[in-house]
């Protein structure tokens, strides 16, 4: 009998060693575990914890059939979330709508049970584990409900992709999307501007904030009179956008700071 349990303890061990080596695959997961946005309520924790490497930020990676005039409170919309990496054949994501201390902000919908699910009291929507393999690239869609009392919401995201299962070589991605209430820009006209001017003022190209907050722990929207943003720029050089793209007319700069406050100033482009 302990023969048995020698030999039986002695192969075990040999198939894990063996399995460290040869990249052997122990099945898939079912979804990652709550708080691993990369968001500023989940203390920026994202798929790095267990994968390793670094994050790398991108941009567009969460969509949503909100219209370009904002949403409006307790309508239902569409959001997709898109993970691509040439040559990965397995992928994951969680992505959350928050406020900059973590509450969830809107109702997420379940619309396709087999790929995606909700975590974490409902506040995360994560991959099932027949919903991770693709070929460069992966998608998943759910739909969202607005809230009725906020103006803001960012849809935090994290993204791992990787080859065949194994985590060398694996790679993590960040993106947000930031969502307005419709009509929102006209509330502007509301927010403290006395912390935020801009120079010149009118403008041609180059546009100065004049702002005693720290550059690096900002970022800036351009909204036209419509509502639709024309700009955004989370990294400022010198307190500095260039608007010498956008048309002649009226503009709102909206300074968003780190602790979520938010600043608005008014722009005449020439």
């Amino acid at each position: 009998m302990k023969k048995i349990v020698t030999y039986t303890f002695v192969g075990a061990l040999a198939f894990v060693i063996l399995g460290s080596f040869t990249g052997v695959k122990f099945g898939k997961r079912d979804g990652t575990e709550p708080g691993y946005t990369g968001s500023p309520g989940d203390s920026l924790k994202n798929c790095t914890v267990c994968h390793g490497g670094t994050a790398t930020d991108v941009e567009g990676w969460i969509t949503s059939t909100v219209p370009q005039t904002g949403f409006l409170p307790g309508q239902r919309y569409t959001i997709k979330a898109t993970n691509t990496e040439i040559g990965a054949t397995r992928f994951g994501f969680s992505v959350s709508p928050q406020a900059i201390n973590g509450d969830l902000l809107g109702t997420l919908v379940i619309t396709d049970t087999t790929k995606t699910k909700l975590v974490g009291n409902d506040k995360y929507v994560t991959y099932r584990a027949d919903g991770v393999e693709g070929i460069d690239s992966l998608s998943w869609t759910f739909d969202w409900v607005a809230p009725t009392d906020v103006n803001e919401v960012v849809f935090y995201g994290a993204f791992n992709s990787n080859h065949e299962g194994h985590k060398d070589g694996d790679k993590t991605y960040l993106t947000r999307l930031r969502l307005y209430k419709q009509g929102f820009v006209g509330l502007m006209e509301n927010l403290k501007n006395d912390f935020l001017s801009v120079y010149p003022n009118p403008a041609v190209d180059v546009v100065t904030l004049n702002t005693a907050h720290p550059s690096h722990s900002s970022e800036v929207s351009v909204f036209d009179i419509q509502g639709r943003r024309v700009l955004h720029q989370t990294t400022l050089s010198n307190n500095q956008i260039n608007v010498q793209a956008l048309p002649k007319g009226i503009y709102h700069v909206m300074l968003t700071l780190e602790n979520g406050s938010t600043y608005a100033t008014k722009l005449v482009k020439l």
